[in-house]
C-alpha cells in the first residue's frame, strides 16, 4: 500500500452489521435512542436501514420517488445521526427493482415486459427493467438526493439485475420491453427468447447480454456514487453480501454448513474483501414475521466466524417490535464472542490444501454443493471460488490439488490457467459436463481443458439410469472405501469421451440394464469405458470424472458417493484430512501472514437432524492434526480459556479438542523457530 492510497473504513473497523428492514409503518413511531441501544445490545458496528427505491423513508424532494406516508417518528437523518454518536456506521439499502403504479402510469417504458407485452403488477408496485428509464435514469436521481442529505457511509442495492421471478416466485420469462429488445438486437442481431434455457443456443447469448448489461450498470453506479463520495463503501464493489436464507416449501433439504460454503464462495482465493452472509431471521417471503429455529441462527452466526465472515443478522420490521425474539440470545451471544475477540481474528488468512471452483454465489450449483459436502465431511481444509474468481496463475499455485465442478461455461484463459496449474505441478480434478461452452455461449468442439487428455467429446448422455461402475480388485489401492463393494451408482448423466493413450484408466462402465421385474433385474456387460481417469500432464496429472458425483451427494447423501469422492480426493488428489471425526463437526484453520498464530475453529452442526436444528450434542476428544511450520508454544481456547492436551512431533500439531456447544476456536501461538530448526 502506497503512502497516497486511503485506508477504507471498511477494511480496518470490525463490521458487525444489523438489518431491521423497516418496514412503511415502523417510520410512524420509530424512536432513534431506543433504536440505538437495540443495536448496542448486539453490539453492532454498522446498521442497515431502508432508505429509498421503491419507496422514500425520508423527506424526498425527487418526482417519481414516492415518500412513506407514516414518517411521523424520528427522522432519518436523526436515526442515523443518532448511529454516528454511538459509533454505528449506517448502510443505505436501496431497492429499484419496483415503482409504485402511479409512477408506471406516469412512465410505462420504464417497466418490465412479458414476451405478450404484460407488466408485473405485484400489491401495487410494477417491476422495472434494468435497461428502462427507472434504473437508468431515476435511481442516479435518488442516490445523488441520498447522499447528499443524509449521512450515510455505505449503499446496499437489494435485487439488483434483471428479476424474472415475482415474491410468489411466479416466472414471467426474459423482459422484452422496448430498451431490452433493442439492446440485445444490437449486441448479437437475435430476438430475446421466450424461456432462459440453457441448452438453447439463443437464450446462452441472452445469459451473456444480461452479464454485460449487469456489469456495465454496476460500474455506472460505482462511478457516481464514488465520483460524490469515495468513503461510501458499496456492495459488491468494497464488500459483498449474500444472505443465508430459507423458503416456505422451498430449497429442501438443509445443506450442511450453507453460511460457510456462501462465505468461502465471495471470499474466493482471497480478493481483499469483507464478506458476509447474513443470517436471515425469517422463514421467508410468506412467512416475515415467524423466525427459523434459534440453533439454524446460531450455527449461521458461527459458520460466518470459522470461515472469517462478518457478522450480519436481517430481521423484518424494528428490533424493538419484532414480535419473534426467539433467535436473539443466540445471535447476541455469537456477535458478543466475535467483538471481544475482534484482535484475534485481525490479519488472519484461511489455510487450504484445495480449491473448489463451482458456479453460482447467491445460490451454488448442486455439483459444488455436493463437493463442498465431502471436503467440509471429510475435514480436508479448502477455498471455494466462483469461476469468474479465476483471474491470476499465482492463486491456484497455493493449493495441492484444484476441483471444478459444474462449470458448463469457461473461457479459453481459464482453461488455458487450469492447464498452466497442472503442468506446474498440481492436480486438476473435473466433472461431468464441465466446460462445455466457452464465455461467449458457443459450444467447444473439443475440450479446452488439455489436462485431461480428452481427445474428443463423443456424446452426452442423459438417460444412464440403472448404469454402475465396476470396481474391479486394481482400483481398490486408490479405493479404499470400498472393502466390502465392488459397485458405484452415477445416475442419469454421462460424458462419453476418446482418451489420448498415456491417459489411465479406473473402474468401468456398466451400461444401463434392466431394473424389473425383480427376476430380470441384473446386468451381463461391463465394458472398457472409464469411471475415471488420469492424464500425466508436466508435472502435474489431471483427473476427470465423466459422470456428476457432486450432483448425486448433494441430492442423496450416500456413503456410496461420498467414500468415492473422499478416496479421489485423499489417493488421487494427495490431500490428507486433518481428523477421522464425526462429519458433523465442520473444521477450519487460519493463520497470520508470517504464521505466528494459527487459529484452529470448531462449529458442531451434530443437532442439525434433517430439516430441523436443535441444540448440538457434546463432543469431547475430538483428535485433530494440522501441519505446522513454526513450534507452538501455547494453545488456549478462546471461548472458554481451557488448554487442551497437545502434542507437536514432525511437524504436526495433535490437538485433543472439545467442542461442547456450537463453536469452539483454539488459538494456536507459535514461536519464531520452525520445526526444521530442531530436526
Amino acid at each position: 500500500m502506497t503512502e497516497n492510497q486511503p485506508i477504507h473504513w471498511w477494511k480496518t473497523e470490525p463490521w458487525r452489521m444489523v438489518q431491521a428492514n423497516f418496514r412503511e409503518i415502523d417510520m410512524e413511531d420509530v424512536d432513534a435512542d431506543k433504536y440505538v441501544e437495540e443495536l448496542k445490545a448486539f453490539h453492532a458496528t454498522v446498521a442497515m436501514i431502508n432508505t429509498g427505491g421503491i419507496l422514500a423513508s425520508y423527506d424526498t424532494q425527487v418526482e417519481d420517488h414516492p415518500r412513506c406516508e407514516y414518517l411521523h417518528g424520528d427522522s432519518l437523518k436523526k436515526i442515523m445521526d443518532a448511529c454516528h454518536e454511538a459509533g454505528i456506521r449506517v448502510a443505505a439499502r436501496m431497492d429499484f427493482s419496483k415503482m409504485h403504479f402511479s409512477v408506471y402510469e406516469r412512465h410505462p417504458d420504464w417497466a418490465y415486459r412479458t414476451r405478450d407485452g404484460e407488466i408485473v403488477n405485484y400489491n401495487g408496485d410494477v417491476h422495472t427493467c434494468l435497461c428502462g428509464g427507472f434504473q437508468q435514469e431515476k435511481a442516479f436521481e435518488i442516490l445523488e438526493e441520498v447522499i447528499c442529505t443524509l449521512p450515510i457511509d455505505a449503499i446496499f442495492i437489494n435485487m439488483g439485475g434483471f428479476k424474472a421471478t415475482d415474491y410468489s416466485y411466479r416466472y414471467y420469462g426474459p423482459c422484452h420491453c422496448t430498451a431490452c429488445q433493442k439492446t440485445f438486437r444490437d449486441m448479437f442481431g437475435l430476438e430475446i427468447p421466450d424461456n432462459e434455457d440453457p441448452d438453447d443456443p439463443v437464450c446462452r447469448k441472452y445469459s451473456l447480454f444480461k452479464d454485460r448489461v449487469t456489469s456495465e450498470y454496476q460500474k455506472k453506479l460505482a462511478a457516481f456514487i464514488k465520483g460524490m463520495n469515495p468513503e461510501i463503501a458499496i456492495d459488491k464493489v468494497d464488500f459483498r453480501r449474500i444472505e443465508s436464507k430459507t423458503e416456505y416449501k422451498r430449497f429442501l433439504p438443509y445443506v450442511p454448513f450453507g453460511t460457510s460454503t456462501i462465505i468461502r464462495g465471495i471470499r474466493g482465493t482471497g480478493n481483499g474483501l469483507p464478506c458476509t452472509s447474513p443470517s436471515v431471521d425469517f422463514i421467508g417471503f410468506f412467512y416475515r414475521h415467524v423466525a427459523v429455529s434459534p440453533a439454524m441462527q446460531a450455527l449461521r452466526c458461527w459458520e460466518n466466524i470459522a470461515n472469517l465472515g462478518l457478522m450480519d443478522y436481517y430481521v423484518m420490521g424494528r428490533l424493538d417490535n419484532h414480535e419473534d425474539k426467539s433467535g436473539y440470545d443466540e445471535v447476541k451471544r455469537a456477535f458478543a464472542y466475535h467483538h471481544a475477540h475482534e484482535a484475534d481474528y485481525r490479519g488472519m488468512r484461511p489455510r487450504a490444501d484445495v480449491l473448489l471452483i463451482r458456479q453460482g454465489a447467491y445460490e451454488p450449483s448442486p455439483d459444488g454443493l455436493g463437493w463442498m459436502r465431502a471436503l467440509s465431511e471429510g475435514h480436508f481444509l479448502f477455498d471455494e471460488a466462483e469461476p469468474n474468481l479465476l483471474n491470476d496463475q499465482a492463486e491456484l499455485n497455493k493449493y495441492r490439488t484444484v476441483i471444478v465442478s459444474g462449470v458448463r461455461k469457461m473461457s479459453r484463459h481459464q482453461a488455458d490457467l487450469l492447464d498452466a496449474y497442472t503442468e506446474q505441478g498440481g492436480t486438476l480434478i473435473v466433472d461431468g459436463p464441465t466446460a462445455q461452452y466457452d464465455e461467449t455461449g458457443e459450444e467447444y468442439a473439443e475440450c479446452p481443458i488439455r489436462a485431461l487428455g480428452i481427445q474428443k467429446i463423443n456424446c452426452r448422455r442423459e438417460d444412464m439410469v440403472s448404469a454402475m461402475l465396476k470396481i474391479g480388485e486394481e482400483d481398490k489401492r486408490i479405493f479404499p472405501s470400498f472393502p466390502n463393494s465392488s459397485l458405484l451408482y452415477i445416475g442419469d448423466e454421462w460424458v462419453d469421451a476418446a482418451y489420448a493413450p498415456q491417459v489411465q484408466e479406473f473402474l468401468h462402465l456398466i451400461p444401463p440394464h434392466m431394473y424389473g421385474p425383480p427376476e430380470r433385474c441384473y446386468y451381463t456387460e461391463v465394458t472398457d469405458l472409464p469411471g475415471l481417469t488420469c492424464h500425466p500432464f508436466g508435472k502435474g496429472r489431471g483427473i476427470h470424472i465423466p459422470w456428476r458425483p457432486g450432483l448425486l451427494y448433494r441430492r442423496d447423501g450416500y456413503a456410496n458417493t461420498f467414500g468415492f469422492m473422499k478416496d479421489v480426493i485423499r489417493c488421487m488428489g494427495g490431500v490428507t484430512p486433518v481428523s477421522d471425526t464425526t462429519p458433523m463437526l465442520e473444521i477450519t484453520v487460519d493463520e497470520t501472514a508470517d504464521q505466528s498464530v494459527t487459529l484452529l475453529q470448531l462449529v458442531n452442526a451434530t443437532g442439525h437432524f434433517s430439516t430441523s436444528y436443535f441444540q448440538p450434542v457434546p463432543l469431547h476428544d475430538q483428535v485433530i492434526t494440522i501441519p505446522l511450520e513454526k513450534r507452538p508454544v501455547r494453545v488456549v481456547s478462546l471461548m472458554n480459556g481451557d488448554e487442551p492436551v497437545w502434542d507437536y512431533a514432525d511437524g504436526s500439531l495433535t490437538i485433543h479438542a472439545e467442542c461442547e456447544g456450537f463453536f469452539n476456536c483454539y488459538r494456536i501461538q507459535c514461536s519464531g523457530e520452525n520445526n526444521a530448526q530442531h530436526s
